[in-house]
């Protein structure tokens, strides 16, 4: 589904390329459309993981800590490609629409990356080190919904230069300093 599309694949082709009969899939998914909530929620958990670690990393200051994150991101998409980007916001632009059941997953997800995000600019606030002029959650909010608009972005021009610029544009206006 990365690499081609939700709509692109058939789920015959999913259950070939990872040697599952069919009668299998169906015994836990009654639909494809229920098997793409699971593909969210998966990802979505992984990838919260993954936030989750950088965000609280006593190793570095909160400010840091998101600035790290989105650098290690970074780092990865220029050694494996800007072609792939982000399974989620793939599927929020292509599944959203038609479909209620994967919106509202796609809604959880990036409402939870988002809430972690803004625990750590809570934090860089109260410790006086991320402007507090606006809520943490509405910065939190802002910031990773231009941060999915940059991979979109990425994957259009198929290179880094839309990473960078968000990221040079989030550590000097979005978390600046006070």
């Amino acid at each position: 589904m990365l690499a081609k599309s939700y709509h692109a694949v058939g789920i015959q082709e999913i259950l070939a390329a990872v040697d599952v009969p069919k009668g299998s899939f169906y015994h836990y998914f009654d639909s494809k459309e229920s098997f793409g909530v699971a593909i969210i929620e998966y990802y979505g958990e992984q990838l919260a993981n993954a936030i989750r670690k950088k965000v609280t990393d006593s190793n570095y200051s909160p400010r840091q800590r998101i600035v790290e994150y989105f650098l290690a991101i970074r780092d990865y998409y220029a050694l494996n490609g800007c072609g792939h980007g982000c399974l989620v916001a793939k599927l929020a632009t292509e599944v959203a629409d038609p479909s209620a059941c994967m919106r509202d997953a796609l809604k959880r997800e990036f409402d939870k990356w988002t809430e972690l995000f803004a625990a750590c600019i809570k934090e860089g606030q109260v410790k006086g080190e991320i402007n507090s002029d606006h809520s943490a959650d509405a910065m939190a909010e802002f910031l990773y919904t231009s941060w999915e608009g940059a991979l979109v972005r990425m994957q259009v021009n198929n290179d880094l230069s839309p990473i960078n610029h968000f990221i040079d544009f989030a550590i000097d206006r979005i978390i600046p300093k006070p």
